[in-house]
């Protein structure tokens, strides 16, 4: 598959978030889930509210906690990757390589 280029003024907000919760959303739920489940094992890796969760109250936990993560650092590093994307548009282009989808090859 073939990537192509292209030049963009700037990324929307919503866009930076999109982009920020969807990687963040997929990388940390997982991680808390194994976390959980060493957590249902006995390790102490799953905190809610200043207490250790363990056994299967943590591996119930464990995807809240991950979702709570992923929502937070969203918020946070998006806005200041869209401030920080939006200042660099001030100055010249952003150059971005990408894949169309199957859906757009053929329309």
């Amino acid at each position: 598959m073939m990537f192509e280029t292209m030049e963009i003024k700037r990324f929307s907000f919503g866009t930076v978030y999109k982009i920020l919760a969807i990687a963040s959303g997929f990388s940390m739920v997982p991680i808390s889930i194994l976390m959980g489940l060493f957590a249902f094992f006995g390790a102490e890796t799953i905190v809610w509210n200043g207490q250790h969760l363990t056994g299967l109250m943590g591996l119930i936990a464990s995807p809240f906690v991950g979702i709570m993560l992923a929502l937070i650092f969203t918020g946070f590093l998006g806005t200041l990757f869209a401030c920080g994307l939006w200042l660099y548009s001030k100055f010249r282009p952003l150059e971005i390589e990408f894949q169309k989808s199957e859906f757009q090859k053929y329309s």
